[in-house]
């Protein structure tokens, strides 16, 4: 196949020109013209995105979500690539778990796939800790004292290997009970995420999840690379005051919206990942909701608008979403150039449409997004292959797993 119009050159920028891919699933020569039969591209083609931080709740919850639904939703939204986060039941923090996981993410998954694994004290003297396939270790603040907390994070990030990625919150800010309104959720964690950062060590194996505020901002470990969300730079508790809106870290202010802003675009924050956390809807409307935002489906087309809308260069959108998060993670994916899987999207920036609940394919069942302006891509290949077109799949599974056991 050969694909001729306006893509994302990873030197140039948008130019035209001519993509082939081979029938092994990679791209096999970007030039200004090749010959052969050629394929029209509408609008622009541009890497597709590789989403390094979802909750798709198999094993455990498959009511929330499951491979083959969030998967979906993934290839509809754009991104052809995820790693799933270890909090799941049971927790992915064991080989035999990590591998009835894998077992699952390939028997179901569209799209290919990485897995993060629980860290926790002494796990660099597991036998298999050099050994598993992770994307990486994953710290969380929940049933954890700060001393463990902070031994455990030298502890990895010492250790090598794989990177370790943390929700930065400091655990004696996390909250024991439901809160009454959104805003005391908030304000019990106002200064959580910059104490917890403020006690973390200084590495390049660090890698703060879901960045939040201001302040975290301004106090990123030195050599620490950090991700940033749609929910934290588009919504705060002047948009979004429903308990509905409930997720860790909390939704903050305008003034933390700026300075996330300010530090996505410069690319203080390099990364742009969704943590998708899928609940149902009688779920966040109990007594107790849970925290999380579904938003695999919606994070590439909300920031495609911002573009349109001037407010995000296209080149750091790229970046964000597609270069940014595979260098993190040390696999050669990411952009339009020979020998990368020809994981491809076609834009048409002139196709903008409201998010409309009905349209997506998430098990959540209900989106902060409704009727906001947004640009879905027309077609999305994953390695050469159509997997999702005018936002319905065209593919019920063939995802691989991105990282494998050394030989």
């Amino acid at each position: 196949m050969i694909l001729e119009g306006r893509f994302w050159h990873p030197q140039r920028g948008l130019t035209d020109g001519c993509v082939a891919i081979g029938d092994d699933g990679t791209i096999k020569r970007v030039a200004k013209t090749i010959s052969g039969a050629k394929e029209r591209v509408r609008g622009m083609l541009l890497p597709a995105g590789l989403d390094m931080h979802v909750h798709f709740r198999d094993p455990g919850f498959p009511h929330k979500e499951d491979w083959a639904s969030g998967s979906t939703a993934a290839a509809c939204g754009g991104i052809t690539a995820v790693v799933d986060m270890p909090n799941t039941q049971p927790p992915t923090d064991s080989p035999a778990a990590f591998a009835d996981k894998a077992r699952r993410a390939a028997t179901a998954s569209v799209v290919d796939f990485g897995l993060g694994v629980s860290a926790r004290p002494g796990i660099s003297r597991e036998t298999w800790f050099d050994e598993l396939p992770a994307a990486f270790w994953k710290l969380y603040p929940y049933g954890i004292s700060w001393e463990d907390y902070q031994s455990t994070a030298t502890e990895v990030t010492a250790a090598g290997g794989h990177p370790l990625v943390i929700h930065g919150e400091h655990p004696s800010h996390i909250a024991p009970g439901p809160p009454r309104e959104l805003a005391e959720h908030t304000a019990h964690r106002q200064l959580a995420e910059a104490e917890c950062l403020a006690g973390m060590p200084a590495s390049p194996q660090l890698h703060v999840a879901h960045l939040s505020t201001a302040d975290g901002l301004a106090g990123l470990p030195v050599g620490a690379t950090a991700e940033v969300c749609p929910h934290h730079l588009l919504l705060n508790l002047d948009a979004c005051d429903s308990l509905e809106c409930k997720v860790d870290p909390p939704l903050r202010t305008p003034r933390d919206n700026a300075a996330l802003w300010s530090g996505f675009r410069d690319g203080r924050i390099a990364v742009l990942a969704s943590d998708h956390a899928p609940h149902l809807p009688e779920e966040k409307a109990s007594g107790a909701p849970p925290s999380g935002i579904p938003g695999v489906e919606t994070m590439l087309p909300l920031m495609l608008q911002q573009v349109v809308t001037g407010n995000l260069e296209l080149g750091r959108l790229v970046n964000a979403m597609a270069e940014a998060p595979a260098d993190r993670l040390g696999l050669s994916r990411g952009r339009i150039a020979r020998g990368q899987p020809a994981d491809l999207i076609e834009v048409d920036t002139k196709a903008t449409r409201p998010v409309v609940l009905e349209r997506l394919h998430s098990r959540a069942g209900w989106t902060p997004y409704e009727g906001w302006d947004a640009i879905f891509p027309q077609r999305v290949w994953r390695r050469g292959e159509l997997v999702a077109a005018d936002g319905e799949p065209q593919a019920s599974r063939g995802g691989q797993p991105l990282f494998t056991a050394q030989p």
